[in-house]
């Protein structure tokens, strides 16, 4: 029976966002992030780092060859609000491309498993509604930048998305710029961590950017809408997916118009099963190593960050 509410619950909320995807707050309420500002660093010695114990970066790498390696965050007296912001600058480390981040976790450099060097998430069991940053951001050739936070929950075996604000950068921003991204919420859950992050080349994951990328970044907030008065934003863009219900092999959505965005498809828990990007008005996604059930997409203007269509199908 729980199952079946949230299945109602998500096709509701998924006819709601086809018609009418986000609102902008006529008031708002902060929800407190530690050391937001980026006004207080600690100085390690061979860096400084962002102080306290929500932000962390990838710094401390740095101590293993001094010599050789510079931070790729630093403090900046360019700032939005303040004195200080945080620079991320994409370095080349010990021969590969190294995005500069800032995310709420720890880092702990491990040789032998770097991959396990980087823990995400931080205790948090807010529901905001929108995820704001001030941003400057110098491209080189076409890398870009992403910025994300993301809402989790662990179910006892996995770490389970509960929300999501995601966007990538693109276009070089001289000037100070708000960059405000509401939540999509995937389930009715609550959370129980956060994950923030900025980085300064989005393909940093996969060692992959252009050296000199750089990303500003200072008083990034969440915040609820308080008032319940909003102003609804409107997507005319249609979608279509095919077939539905789908066995094996690929589903196909076509969309009424080409469009340069992101796909994102969960699982009905909330999973993040997969993120694409396109430049097209249609596009195919495989689901053969999807589980029997029932999925959720949301489609993202790469750009503005809007969502455009949402929906979901069916894999039997």
């Amino acid at each position: 029976m729980k199952i079946l509410i949230t299945q109602i619950i998500f096709i509701f909320a998924t006819c709601l966002l086809s018609t009418s995807s986000f609102a902008q707050c006529d008031s708002e309420d902060s929800v407190p992030i530690d050391n937001s500002s980026f006004e207080n660093w600690v100085d390690e010695g061979n860096y400084e780092d962002p102080a306290g114990d929500f932000w962390d970066t990838a710094n401390r790498t740095v101590d293993l060859a001094p010599i050789l390696l510079n931070a790729n965050v630093t403090k900046d007296t360019d700032a939005h609000t303040g004195t200080y912001s945080a620079k991320l600058v994409t370095s080349n480390w010990f021969g590969l491309i190294t995005s500069a981040t800032v995310f709420s976790g720890s880092f702990e450099p491990n040789q032998t498993n770097p991959t396990e060097s980087v823990k995400f998430g931080k205790p948090f069991t807010d529901t905001p509604d929108n995820f704001r940053v001030w941003y400057k951001y110098f491209p080189v050739e076409n890398d870009s930048a992403e910025i994300y936070t993301y809402l989790t929950r662990w179910d006892g075996s996995n770490t389970v998305n509960v929300a999501e604000a995601y966007t990538k950068v693109y276009t070089q921003q001289g000037e100070w710029t708000e960059l405000d991204i509401p939540f999509t919420y995937l389930s009715t859950e609550a959370p129980d961590s956060i994950t923030m992050v900025f980085a300064s080349s989005s393909r940093g994951d996969i060692f992959q950017g252009q050296v000199g990328n750089t990303l500003y970044i200072d008083d990034p907030e969440l915040y609820y809408c308080i008032t319940g008065i909003s102003q609804p934003m409107m997507s005319e863009v249609s979608a279509k997916i095919y077939p539905n219900p789908v066995s094996n092999g690929d589903i196909n959505i076509e969309l009424s118009e080409q469009v340069n965005g992101i796909i994102s498809i969960f699982s009905n828990d909330g999973r993040l099963m997969n993120r694409i990007e396109f430049d097209d008005n249609q596009l195919q996604v495989n689901i053969d190593d999807y589980a029997l059930g029932m999925y959720r997409y949301v489609i993202y203007d790469a750009e503005s960050t809007s969502a455009l269509a949402a929906g979901s199908f069916v894999k039997e």
